[in-house]
């Protein structure tokens, strides 16, 4: 039985793939240096895993952060890499960061998405990491049986705390622009802003008195995981609409709950989500929002008025995942190359 040792799993897809380890293989938490219990932000320290000497794992393989201990290693990589983002490529521990992926402790850097790994290995490459240390492994997620909730009405469902960079604005206009009143939005979010994307006072007013004001809208500002899987399950529609995410696994858990859903390309959702087949990936980063309003609008329409087209929709999802997105997928790739991280070991 070999030991993979691991930083975190704090993200609920973290908990079912680490929960659930390939063949012959374990995942233990590793104690490194806890930096945040002593208040310390710096994102250095953050992205960067000093590991105490005891236990000793076979491997370690941590999500987004550079290992520092002389000992074999994998790195999963959801956004860039190195992730010191205010830190110049000039400044020493950057350098030292990029000996790292290049140095012989550094086995395989694993990209969740082909869009990732496009976006980072030429510059890796140029910093002298072996580019054939570098592959896509994407996530796993669960699969559940879709149940459907009330026939009489259509059920939009979006889900994610970054609500106006996720398009939420958008989606509100456009289910407002509907005007239907057998349809209904399920919004599951805390309305916040992040990544510095700010939208201005009077578009955040508009949001909370349209969400509050609007009878067929309801909105959970927070909900445990379990049940967000249920309003999955129970509705007819996801939207994921993004302008900016490196993967947005909601997009991911709506098809495991067997939903067809409305993504946009920006970042890996327009690999996950195969248009036409399960959804529709909609162009949104060079196009003004009134534009996707009204692309939006036209597709919450169109399916609404589909109900078999829904349906078959829903089951490609499912198959989708079975084909890509399964553990048992996830898992035959990562035995291959924790065989290969040891082989010289």
């Amino acid at each position: 039985m070999r030991t993979i040792g691991i930083s975190h799993k704090t993200r609920y897809w973290q908990h079912y793939c680490f929960n659930n380890p390939p063949e012959g293989h374990r995942y233990a938490r590793m104690p490194d240096i806890p930096w945040h219990v002593a208040g310390i932000k710096w994102e250095f320290l953050a992205n960067t895993k000093l590991f105490l000497p005891y236990p000793r794992p076979d491997l370690y393989h941590t999500y987004n952060g550079v290992v520092a201990n002389a000992h074999p290693w994998v790195v999963e990589v959801e956004s860039y890499l190195p992730r010191y983002q205010r830190m110049p490529r000039t400044h020493p521990l950057y350098r030292w960061a990029l000996r790292r992926l290049a140095g012989k402790h550094c086995k395989v850097i694993i990209f969740t998405s082909h869009r990732t790994m496009g976006r980072n290995r030429p510059f890796l490459e140029a910093a002298g990491v072996d580019p054939a240390k570098m592959t896509v492994v994407y996530r796993a997620v669960e699969q559940f049986g879709h149940l459907g909730g009330d026939p009489s009405r259509f059920t939009i469902l979006f889900a994610g705390n970054g609500f106006y960079r996720k398009g939420g604005v958008e989606l509100l206009k456009a289910f407002r622009r509907m005007d239907r009143t057998d349809a209904r939005l399920v919004i599951i979010s805390r309305l916040e802003t992040d990544w510095d994307l700010c939208p201005l006072p009077e578009v955040k007013a508009w949001a909370e008195k349209t969400i509050a004001e609007d009878h067929r809208i309801t909105l959970h500002r927070q909900l445990p995981h379990d049940r967000v899987i249920e309003h999955m399950r129970a509705a007819d529609l996801f939207v994921g609409a993004t302008y900016l995410d490196p993967f947005n696994n909601t997009v991911l858990e709506a098809m495991g709950a067997g939903l067809p859903v409305i993504c946009s390309d920006a970042g890996a959702p327009g690999e996950v989500v195969e248009h036409g087949r399960n959804g529709w990936v909609m162009h949104v980063n060079d196009k003004a929002s009134d534009d996707v309003v009204d692309e939006l609008s036209a597709l919450l329409v169109r399916m609404m008025d589909d109900p078999e087209g829904r349906r078959r929709m829903g089951r490609e999802s499912h198959a989708i995942v079975q084909e890509k997105f399964s553990l048992d997928t996830r898992n035959g790739r990562l035995l291959k190359l924790y065989a290969q991280a040891l082989a010289d070991h």
